[in-house]
Formats: C-alpha cells, sequence, structure tokens
C-alpha cells in the first residue's frame, strides 16, 4: 500500500489542502471528491489483497459520478477523487464517464489492465445523508456493494459459465455488461472518439459498434462542406443513433435528427434493392444549394465468436471484432441510393408527419 500513499499526497499537493481528508461540513464538491477518492483507494486494497498491486497509468475508472445525483447533491467533484488517487485522466481516455439517469444508484468501477482484475463499489445514499464527514464513515457502511471479480477477455471466455453465476448475483449491482465491455474495449486499444460513443450509450455493443462504422463511413465518402452539417433520417433505429448522435454532431435538438419507427408491414414494402435500408444523410451542397443524400444499410455479417451460452461474454467477444474493423466501415455499410433533392426542398420536408422519404424516393412498393 505504500504507492497508494505516494498517490494520496501528490493528489493532495496538485488539488490543495480544501481536497483533504476528514474536514467536517464539507461542500458538496469536497464531500463528493473524498467519496472519490475513498472509493479509489478501496479498490486499489482490494487488489493489493489478491497479490496484485496496481500501478499508475495502467488503470481505467469507470463511473456514473457527475450523472447520478445522491440526495439531490451533484456527484461530480467524485472525479478528481478518483484521478488522484489511480492516475486516470479525461487526456488519456482512462477516465470513463458513463452517462445514466440522475435517480440511478452511484458507482465506481477501476480495472487494472495489467491483472485483468476490477472492483466494483456502490454507494449507500442513506451513509452520506447521516454523516458530513465523510472519511469517518465506515467502509461497510458508505458502500454497501463492494466487491472483486477478473474480468478481461480472455479470462471470461475460458470462464463463461461460472461467470453466468455471477452474473445472476450482480456482483457490479446490474452494471456488469457496461463494466465489462466497456473496460476491454479500452483496453483493446478502443479510439478516442469510440469511447465517447460508449459513455453516452453506456455499453459497448455490436448495434453502437455499426453507428460508428456508418459515422466512419460517412466521414471518409460523404463530408459536408466546410462550415457544413448533416442532417440524418433514421428509418429503422437501432443503437447505432447514438453513436451517430456524437460523432456527427447531428442532433433533434439542434434540428439535424429525425426517427421513423416502421412497423414489419412498413419494412415488407420496401423494393427488393432497397432491403435493409436503415439510414439517410444529408448535406447542403453550396454550390447548388440543394441537399444531396445517401441511403445506407448496415450489413451484419458472421464473426469468428464461438457460442458460450453466456450473452456478456458472446456479445463481449463481437464487440472485440468489431473494434479491429472500425477503420474498414465499407466492409459493413452499403450504399442503397445517392440523391438529391428537388430545389427549394429541405430534409425537414421530409420528416414531417405523414411524409415517408423512402416513398419519395420511390423505395417503396405501391
Amino acid at each position: 500500500m505504500g504507492a497508494v500513499v505516494v498517490i494520496l499526497t501528490a493528489c493532495a499537493l496538485f488539488l490543495g489542502s480544501g481536497a483533504s481528508y476528514g474536514k467536517n461540513h464539507a461542500s458538496d464538491y469536497e464531500k463528493w471528491d473524498t467519496v472519490g477518492k475513498r472509493a479509489a483507494d478501496e479498490s486499489l486494497s482490494l487488489m493489493s489483497k489478491k497479490g496484485k498491486v496496481p500501478q499508475k497509468g495502467k488503470l481505467v475508472v469507470l463511473t456514473n459520478a457527475g450523472y447520478a445525483e445522491v440526495n439531490g447533491a451533484s456527484t461530480q467533484g467524485a472525479l478528481d477523487g478518483l484521478t488522484c488517487v489511480t492516475g486516470a485522466t479525461r487526456g488519456r481516455h482512462s477516465l470513463v464517464e458513463i452517462h445514466s439517469a440522475p435517480w440511478t444508484p452511484l458507482w465506481f468501477a477501476v480495472y487494472d489492465k495489467a491483472s485483468g482484475f476490477c472492483s466494483y463499489l456502490q454507494v449507500d445514499p442513506s451513509a452520506t445523508k447521516k454523516q458530513t464527514d465523510i472519511s469517518a464513515i465506515p467502509l461497510s457502511d458508505l458502500f454497501y456493494i463492494r466487491s472483486l471479480e477478473k474480468i478481461n477477455a480472455d479470462y471470461l471466455y475460458g470462464h463463461a459459465t461460472e461467470f453466468k453465476e455471477k452474473l445472476a448475483k450482480k456482483v457490479f449491482g446490474g452494471n456488469e455488461f457496461r463494466i465489462v465491455s466497456i473496460a476491454n474495449g479500452i483496453a483493446e486499444g478502443a479510439p478516442a472518439y469510440a469511447v465517447r460513443v460508449l459513455e453516452f450509450h453506456d455499453h459497448f455493443c455490436p448495434g453502437v459498434a455499426s453507428g460508428i462504422l456508418m459515422a466512419n463511413y460517412l466521414k471518409r465518402h460523404f463530408k459536408p462542406e466546410p462550415g457544413g452539417r448533416y442532417f440524418v433520417h433514421t428509418v429503422e433505429p437501432w443503437c447505432k443513433e447514438d453513436a451517430m448522435l456524437v460523432l456527427l454532431n447531428a442532433t433533434p435538438g439542434k434540428r439535424g435528427y429525425a426517427a421513423s419507427y416502421p412497423t414489419k408491414a412498413d419494412k415488407s414494402r420496401l423494393v427488393p434493392e432497397a432491403r435493409g435500408a436503415a439510414t439517410i444523410v444529408y448535406r447542403r451542397n453550396n454550390a447548388t444549394k440543394t441537399w444531396e443524400g445517401l441511403v445506407l444499410a448496415f450489413e451484419w455479417p458472421e464473426t469468428t465468436c464461438p457460442k458460450t451460452g453466456n450473452p456478456v461474454v458472446d456479445k463481449l467477444c463481437a464487440d472485440l471484432w468489431y473494434l479491429k474493423r472500425l477503420e474498414a466501415p465499407e466492409d459493413f455499410v452499403k450504399l442503397i441510393k445517392a440523391f438529391e433533392l428537388p430545389q427549394g426542398v429541405s430534409p425537414k420536408d421530409w420528416a414531417r408527419p405523414g411524409v415517408d422519404p423512402l416513398r419519395q424516393l420511390g423505395l417503396l412498393q405501391e
């Protein structure tokens, strides 16, 4: 534990005395900064008890701190406490902020890439409400879940059945797939832009990988003009939407994203060459003052992953398979049709209630 003391000392120098342990009646920032430090410190202690001394620079920290609220208070300060002790940072995308609703429990996971161990701690809100001096709360009261599991991909592939039993016990408070998929994705070298998507989507799945691939295809083959933007209209929504929202900066709030939810009957009316149509993407041509568009599909290939009977492990294998192929979007994204809107017509005109863009493009059987 000597290394931990060194980290904490450096932390105190960096943040100043206002963030130290043991300050009574602390502000919300100081309170949650201390919670973050204690969570990280306990994580390192749990790992050390297994004979695996964790090292700064080899740790990935995942948490919903900043999104989760405890007793109506912001938990953002916990992020600084975590960085202090673990050395995980945003710049190295090793401090991962998982999107969650404010009413969800506050949790912390610290993953050691070197050993494959991951600690998990979940805060008991009643403990922090009763006691203002966070350093005085026993760990067993502050964190009502404290667990340590080995979750590196190779280990899970060989222990899929055993880990399935642990999933049923919710050893990570129900966040097992979130933590396993994102931690392993980062350990396998997920690029920074992909990590942003995983944070927003709150887990790594083949569906969100398809959205990353589709966005990469567009950035390579259908870039907007300088200062331009995309308008996206999904005609078959799935997890890909979250990736495209993040990577293309096209959102409903900025009037750049529309979604239609087709029925099976709707999809059965697609002309044969348009089967699988999933997304329509537009960009404005400044020279002609018109909007150009592409209708895209995503082709799901067979991966090389075996079926273990554990859905978390099987999805993890598929995730890492796609991760190695993010720079080859052409292998997955299919162009169904390129077109140009009539002069004076905008994508929003084709996204209005009662208007079907696929019908407008002649891709539906009447």
